[in-house]
């Protein structure tokens, strides 16, 4: 992998103001700008999970600096699958009134919520949105498998691979380390990732974080270790042509990403595409570096590199003592 695919930028979620036309023979007819979202919402939420969203109305103006002829206002809509679940339309005057929306979670899938922004027939709409993903943390993602167990207080999955067993899943429930997108909730099946200090600790009693050696002898074949993992109906590692996902040695790998510190704990990049992982050996050639191995949707081949010790949080396996 190059430097310039790690420290690459990339927006996860989407969250900003647009318009929308309300014919598309009309581009007279002029539209209302301005109207933003101040709250933000993670990719994923936990079912059962109250999301409250206020819009910004400090700055709506008409695209031609005309003045409507009656007070703008706003309303609400929440959907999933194009379908409405929840509505708030009730007309408000925007200078006398601009509560919050609030959303209960309940079934899974992805939700969109759109505040829209009106001012009669004569403007056409600002509308801002937001879209996450409703989950329930324990049944999710599907598509792993290996042998239970409880590690440090926390439901893992294990595999034998050559007479060394493995976490079949990424570490998770530590003091350190960040979530992903900075929310707990997917702890569980996306794991934490660590700073290369971090990982050096990370692991429970009775486990230890490899190094390139042992990494090395699960062989180059990344196929055999990527789990076809589902989550919400979605698959994750998607599709190339001559990427024949096998999981043999039920490894269960996923393409969790990486954070990159220098944008921030918030900062995931290259999550659908990249499986990223920690060893416990430096770079020979600069000690603030450190060997990783990572897995690439369209590689079939396990892939070494280097990345900085303090600016990288990366997902962490542990082998056993």
């Amino acid at each position: 992998m190059n430097k310039s695919l790690l420290y690459a930028a990339a927006a996860m979620l989407v969250l900003g103001a647009f318009s929308c036309k309300k014919e598309e023979s009309n581009t007279s007819v002029p539209r209302l700008e301005g109207l933003f979202l101040k709250d933000s919402v993670v990719p994923y939420v936990a079912s059962g999970e109250t999301i409250t969203l206020t819009a910004d109305v400090s700055d709506i103006y008409t695209s031609d600096n005309s003045t409507p002829s009656e007070s703008i206002g706003i309303y609400w809509i929440a959907s999933m699958n194009s379908k409405t679940i929840q509505r708030d339309t009730t007309t408000r005057n925007i200078k006398v009134s601009n509560p919050s929306f609030v959303f209960k979670t309940a079934d899974l899938g992805k939700v969109t919520i759109t505040c829209y922004a009106f001012a009669g027939s004569d403007y056409i709409n600002s509308t801002a949105t937001v879209s996450f993903s409703v989950i329930d943390p324990e049944n999710s993602l599907t598509g792993v498998e290996g042998t239970a167990a409880t590690i440090g207080g926390n439901k893992y999955y294990t595999t034998d691979i050559d007479g060394t067993t493995w976490m079949a899943n990424n570490l998770y429930g530590t003091e350190n380390g960040v979530s992903f997108h900075l929310s707990s909730v997917t702890d569980s099946f996306i794991g934490k990732f660590y700073t290369w200090e971090e990982a050096q600790v990370a692991c429970p009693e009775g486990w230890a974080l490899p190094d390139a050696e042992a990494w090395d002898a699960l062989g180059t074949d990344a196929c055999a270790l990527m789990a076809n993992a589902v989550l919400l109906e979605e698959q994750m590692w998607t599709y190339w042509p001559g990427m024949n996902i096998t999981n043999a040695k039920k490894f269960n790998a996923i393409p969790a990403g990486y954070v990159d510190l220098t944008g921030g704990q918030d900062n995931v990049q290259g999550f659908m595409d990249y499986a990223i992982f920690w060893t416990a050996t430096s770079s020979q050639t600069s000690e603030d570096m450190a060997e990783y191995r990572y897995i690439y949707a369209d590689k079939a081949q396990v892939q070494k590199g280097v990345g900085s010790k303090e600016s990288l949080a990366l997902s962490v396996r542990c082998i056993k003592k």
